[in-house]
């Protein structure tokens, strides 16, 4: 956790917010991280979809 992320989390920001300061901070969301494993051969575009979906 970086001290913008923290900062924000504090001042009660949207989720939106200290997503979008995370990913400017370094983060790579779970569904970035499937595709690259996907393009590795290490899980299946399904998997990720399936993982990382919102219902």
């Amino acid at each position: 956790m970086t001290d913008a992320v923290r900062s924000l989390i504090m001042r009660h920001a949207t989720s939106g917010e200290i997503k979008a300061q995370a990913v400017a901070d370094g983060m790579i969301t779970m569904y970035e991280d499937g595709l690259r494993k996907s393009l590795a051969g290490i899980t299946t575009i399904e998997e990720v979809l399936r993982a990382t979906r919102e219902n």
